[in-house]
């Protein structure tokens, strides 16, 4: 299964076995095993000129448990595909010039490319204190 998520600005697909939670913001600080819960707007951690959502709006988290912590990447609108779309990975040229291996593929949608962004990667190297940097 595959996961559409759409931030204020972009969409992206990920797949629905990386995500172990789908759910509502909250103010937690820590899971219901007291490990410590993480919390980015996706959009603008992967962009900056993505703007993180309106707070007046309702926002969706995707909750990734880590062993020692919780990642919670919150977004706008997330939606299940109704038909997978195949999903042609990165080139291994340009797969080993990012700057962090969190997109593993590209998928075609409505004719346009979407990026597939592996969440399970992207969560263990944000609870490392990993970020992309924008020059």
């Amino acid at each position: 299964m595959i996961l559409l998520i759409e931030t204020v600005a972009r969409r992206y697909v990920c797949r629905q076995h990386d995500v172990d939670h789908i759910g509502v913001v909250t103010q937690a600080e820590h899971d219901e095993r007291d490990r410590r819960i993480i919390r980015y707007h996706l959009g603008p951690l992967l962009d900056p000129a993505d703007p993180p959502p309106p707070a007046s709006g309702r926002l969706h988290t995707l909750t990734i448990t880590l062993r020692r912590r919780v990642v919670e990447l919150v977004v706008p609108r997330v939606d299940l595909l109704a038909e997978a779309p195949v999903i042609v990975p990165l080139a291994p040229f340009l797969a080993a010039r990012l700057r962090l291996p969190w997109a593993n593929g590209v998928v075609l949608l409505d004719d346009q490319p979407v990026i597939v962004l592996d969440l399970r990667r992207m969560a263990a190297d944000l609870a490392l204190g990993l970020r992309l940097t924008h020059a």
